[in-house]
């Protein structure tokens, strides 16, 4: 018997984590019941990996006992890599019960790129599973912590952290060295896997096409949302080419990438001995001979078939649980009939050349992604494709009349269609995403039709004059609530089986005894035989004898009153459902169960469940990284177990999110916030300098409970408006607050549109890291001088970011030299930064110029003759930009620029045909400059400390290498007087009165009082969590610290990178007696120098009192790179 339910868990990560030897160990745990090959006997060496690197694309399936009952469980490696291309990489994660997001305890580089990568993948995804963080690795973590060394490792409270903070399921740890630790991860998952299976139905039905999120609901943005899905449908459309055979096909090379096998991707091929082996079943070719017709190399771990070949009167072939990418050796087999291919790694249903009589085909449990063209196989009369990632049918299957079973189960498929007039008799599109049947009426001889576990609201399709012989029906695992869907199952004369339970309607009283009454010839209902006993009891329901009963009875006793003494009748079922539901025959549209999963806490309700509580984990991170399009969505969700409601407590983080993640619209629908709460909301709406410009309120209480004071204090003039549609104020009121104007809607525009400015100013500035990464390891300070860097004149001055003094010197250069290397009969000649005439013959002009090849091939360009721009792009690495519109379009133009050759001669290079040095500075030169320019810094940072510095004493706090910083930025280098901080608009801490805090302390107070201390302070990038604090309470009270936007850290030394502006309010608890880590939003101060890498800061005593430059990275940007032009 195959178990009903499938779950399906994919696992993430980076690769080299140890994924792919996690399932093996998982494999070799769970033994036989994965299938395949095993791994008897396997010892787990401490100084060897236990199992051998496995393939791109690992696919494993188990059958497991949950609840009592067999259930199938997919692993899908690897659904975040290249093979897994979108779509197909969407329909996996999305289709997904859990996903485990992996990283490896020894790397905190793999933890980070969770955080960075694959959560952002998730939530594009449309994954709505929980999902857990697994720390794979453990051994190594611990062999290192066992020798002494904790650095470099993720420890289990901050893996634990993370997963809180993130939305997780749970953190789990563990290694392929302790099976038994493997057992326990694939426990938790399934646990929560299984959970998640349960409450699918209550999933709204999604539209057919390509992938939708479920997250969107009614709001004033949801049209902006179907516009982006549409649009994001034309660009797929637009990337499918239309087939002659009438069926979509994608771009090739995604699975000719996957099928195509070199030596190291085929370690296991079919050998000769392994078909011998397999070989039984002796019988009649059809040609008067006889022979072997069948073949079983199933569990091999085969990863070609090459061997097949020869074996042409094979009618039978199963290569089931091997590693299969293709099945290209089959199509020599000519006489095969039955092919067993489930369980390998195809990506493509027509991955062979079609026999000539095929009649059955196993494909179950791949990675195909399209139904395919089928049409070739006229004598098809199985097809099972269950357990793929098939979104859509196509018509690939409408020439195959003789096709008599199709399973289709296991898929994401949303819609049955193009099946017209095939002859099936059986149908299985169990655990799809259907939300209806339509397309099955042109299935005239359809027997059995399997729906199970859909997001199924109906069953109207269903008709006896469309398919007269249906027999056994399965609809249960659906949002079925009303009992007249079952009114049209009457007339099917045939129908004997029928599954219903579970569904809404399943909650209705007597509901089998309802249903038999509807469905008097069922011979089963959910796989209970329908007794004589329980058809009498619902005749007796249903009054079948009352009458003739009442005529006896007055008839023989004409003077007693007739007593109807049943139990239950028609009618006492009716006043119960009017009772329980307020209607007959309809429980809703998700009964009682669905209508407590809707429920969280505050306000009276239950504590959240640990679904509810990682979406609202999920839609709080989403938030801080700029929500969907700039919506922060808290209100709208897919289904009631995962429906949540805001409260007083979670407002602050929400308020905070928004704040740092730039979001323009929050949508807190009927939230359970008090008055307090709505005003901190308004108050935050008025005073924050973020760009939140619409709150939707629709439905919440305590929104006429403000009143007039909502109006009198909410903040118009800046564009803002409120949806408080259904909150009980007057519709005038409610106009009002939409605040529909012309001001109001070019507020939202301008925000809009400055979103969209600082990304792209973010992402220009991150493409110059390497640049500026050099320009800091040049300059940065040290004990003695770093290997000299390139000269002007090299490509790598040139890089977007630093190429300022390179284009300053060519201009010096020009000035004296207009044409370049002049030339001079047989010689070349250019005057020098000293003013003499410097000749060059023609022996010095070639080396020259074979200095210029070595310097290009140094920067790695390859192609050093090309023709044209684009030869020049793709000859390896590119040139920079400025460094080609400075010497010439193409590759070819610059090797013969005399322009580049005289600037490279001014900037001191020698001709030669071997030397590279000559490119690079001067050692001594260099040395005696870079002394210079270090001995400059000292001077400022002397005058900057003695300044701001002298006298204070908190640890932590020191503000000198800031001012030093900016003003070295705002000088020219022939100068070294400090800036005083209000050239930068910054104000003292100490000296000035910044407004009254309504609740806490500000920070700088607490630490000049000695009540809290700063344990340490790093920076990390910029942006989200770009500023790390960790306080420690001095006292033995619970404090609240505030760090206020415009706080600025530095850091500590002449590294030449990044100071940290803070942007938005920070509102901290401390308990008592104990130390907390708080992760800050910071904004970077200028253009010019690197991001900071766990460097540590110190708290200034200056902040930033400018609300107006607080708006966005590129505001900052703007305002401080205006002030240092304005100093140079």
């Amino acid at each position: 018997m195959q178990p009903d339910r499938c779950l399906h868990v994919c696992l993430i990560g980076d690769s080299g984590t140890g994924q792919s030897s996690f399932l093996q160990c998982y494999r070799t745990v769970a033994g036989g019941n994965t299938g395949g090959s095993q791994h008897k006997g396997k010892e787990f060496s401490s100084h060897h990996p236990p199992f051998p690197p496995a393939s791109n694309l690992e696919s494993l399936v188990a059958v497991v006992e949950l609840d009592g009952e067999p259930c199938r469980v997919r692993f899908t490696d690897g659904a975040g890599g290249p093979y897994f291309q979108l779509p197909m990489q969407q329909t996996a994660l999305s289709a997904a019960h859990v996903t485990l997001v992996c990283f490896r305890s020894d790397s905190p580089e793999s933890l980070q790129h969770i955080k960075e990568k694959w959560l952002p993948i998730l939530w594009s995804s449309g994954m709505e599973g929980p999902w857990l963080l697994l720390a794979l690795a453990t051994d190594m973590r611990e062999r290192r912590r066992a020798a002494g060394d904790v650095s470099g490792t993720v420890s289990q409270e901050e893996g634990e952290a993370f997963a809180q903070r993130y939305g997780a399921w749970a953190y789990v740890e563990s290694s392929a060295f302790f099976p038994e630790t493997v057992q326990l991860v694939v426990d938790e998952a399934l646990a929560a896997g299984i959970t998640y299976y349960r409450k699918q139905w209550q999933f709204s039905p999604m539209p057919s096409g390509p992938l939708h999120s479920l997250s969107s609901g009614g709001s004033k943005e949801s049209s902006k949302e179907l516009s982006k899905e549409s649009e994001e449908s034309q660009e797929m459309a637009a990337k499918i080419k239309p087939s002659w055979r009438g069926v979509t096909h994608t771009e090739p090379e995604k699975w000719l990438m996957h099928e195509k096998l070199n030596v190291g991707d085929d370690p296991v091929g079919l050998t000769e001995e392994q078909v011998k082996a397999g070989l039984s079943q002796l019988g009649d070719t059809g040609t008067r001979q006889h022979a072997y017709l069948r073949c079983d190399l199933q569990g091999l771990s085969l990863t070609s078939l090459n061997a097949i070949r020869p074996w042409e009167q094979l009618q039978f072939l199963n290569v089931s649980r091997n590693q299969l990418r293709h099945l290209e050796p089959v199509g020599a087999l000519r006489n095969l009939l039955h092919l067993n291919a489930s369980h390998n790694l195809l990506v493509r249903s027509q991955c062979f050349t079609a026999p000539d009589a095929l009649e059955t085909i196993d494909m179950s449990y791949n990675m195909i992604a399209e139904l395919g063209d089928w049409k070739v196989h006229r004598y098809l009369r199985e097809l099972n494709l269950r357990g793929n990632y098939i979104k859509l049918m196509g018509t690939g299957l409408m020439g195959n009349k003789e096709l008599r079973m199709l399973d289709l189960s296991e898929n994401y498929i949303t819609e049955i269609e193009n099946l017209d007039n095939l002859n099936l008799r059986v149908l299985n599109v169990a655990q799809n995403r259907l939300g209806n049947l339509e397309g099955v009426q042109t299935l005239e001889k359809l027997q059995s039709l399997d729906a199970r576990h859909n997001n199924i609201t109906t069953i109207s399709a269903l008709r006896a004059q469309d398919i007269p012989r249906l027999r056994k029906l399965r609809v249960s695992e659906n949002r079925i609530s009303q009992i007249r869907e079952l009114d049209n199952l009457a007339e099917f004369s045939f129908l004997s089986d029928f599954y219903l339970d579970p569904n809404p309607l399943s909650e209705l009283p007597q509901l089998r005894a309802q249903v038999l009454h509807r469905l008097p010839r069922l011979r089963s209902m959910d796989l209970v035989q329908v007794t004589a006993e329980e058809r009498v009891k619902t005749d007796l329901v249903y009054g079948a004898d009352t009458e003739t009963r009442r005529e006896i009875f007055e008839s023989l006793l004409p003077e007693e009153t007739f007593v109807d003494r049943r139990l239950m009748t028609e009618e006492k079922i009716a006043a119960i459902e009017l009772e329980e539901f307020g209607q007959n025959g309809d429980v809703g549209p998700y009964g009682r169960d669905g209508n407590q999963d809707s429920q969280t806490f505050g306000g009276g309700g239950p504590p959240r469940s640990r679904l509810q509580q990682g979406k609202f984990r999920s839609r709080i991170e989403q938030a801080r990284y700029g929500g969907d399009e700039g919506v922060a969505d808290f209100a709208n969700f897919p289904a009631p177990f995962l429906s949540l409601t805001v409260t007083d407590e979670d407002l602050p983080e929400v308020m905070e999110a928004v704040a740092e993640g730039g979001v323009e619209e929050l949508l807190l629908g009927a939230a359970r916030i008090s008055v307090t709460g709505l005003r901190e909301l308004i108050s935050f709406l008025r005073d924050s300098p973020c760009r939140l410009r619409h709150v939707d309120l629709a439905g919440s209480s305590a929104v006429a409970s403000l009143g007039v004071e909502l109006v009198n204090t909410f903040p118009f003039s800046k564009g803002c408006s409120v949806e408080t549609e259904n909150c009980g104020l007057h519709e005038q009121t409610v106009e009002r607050l939409r605040n529909q104007t012309l001001e109001a809607q070019q507020a939202l525009e301008l925000v809009a549109a400055e979103r969209h400015r600082s990304a792209e100013a973010v992402s220009v500035y991150m493409r110059e890291q390497e640049a500026l990464e050099d320009v800091a390891a040049e300059y940065c300070a040290r004990d003695a001088a770093p290997p000299p860097p390139p000269r002007l004149c090299h490509p790598l001055k040139w890089r977007s970011g630093v190429e300022k003094p390179s284009q300053a010197a060519l201009q010096e250069f020009l000035k004296t030299n207009a044409n370049g290397l002049s030339q001079s009969g047989s010689s070349y000649v250019i005057t020098n930064k000293a003013g003499r005439r410097v000749p060059l013959n023609a022996d010095k002009y070639k080396a020259l110029r074979a200095t210029l090849e070595n310097m290009l091939k140094e920067f790695g360009c390859e192609a050093l003759h090309a023709e044209s721009p684009e030869d020049g792009m793709n000859g390896g690495k590119q040139l920079p930009g400025t460094f080609l519109e400075a010497f010439g379009p193409t590759l070819k133009e610059v090797i013969e620029s005399k322009k580049l050759l005289g600037f490279m001669l001014w900037e001191g290079v020698e001709p030669s045909t071997e030397v590279i040095e000559s490119v690079r500075r001067d050692p001594e030169e260099w040395t005696a400059h870079w002394k210079a320019v270090q001995e400059r810094f000292q001077r400022l940072s002397d005058q900057a400390k003695k300044a701001h510095d002298v006298g204070s004493s908190i640890p932590g706090v020191a503000s000198g290498q800031l001012i030093s910083h900016l003003s070295h930025l705002s000088l020219p280098m022939n100068s070294d007087t400090i800036k005083p901080p209000s050239f930068f608009n910054f104000t003292k801490v100490s000296d000035s009165k910044r407004p009254h805090l309504r609740f806490g302390q500000d920070l700088h107070a607490a630490l000049a009082a000695r009540s809290v201390a700063i344990v340490s302070c790093t920076g990390t990038g910029f942006g989200i969590d770009s500023v790390r604090i960790e306080l420690k309470n001095l006292v033995q009270d619970n404090m609240t610290i505030n760090i206020r936007r415009g706080t600025i850290f530095q850091q500590q030394g002449w590294q030449h990178r990044q100071n940290l502006l803070v942007g938005i309010d920070y509102c901290i608890e401390v308990p008592a007696g104990s130390t907390i880590v708080k992760h800050m939003h910071g904004y970077c101060i200028n253009r010019t120098c690197a991001l900071s890498q766990s460097s540590p800061l110190d708290l200034t005593d200056f902040y930033l009192d400018d609300d107006t430059v607080l708006a966005s990275q590129a505001v900052v940007w703007d305002h401080f790179e205006g002030i240092f032009k304005k100093g140079q």
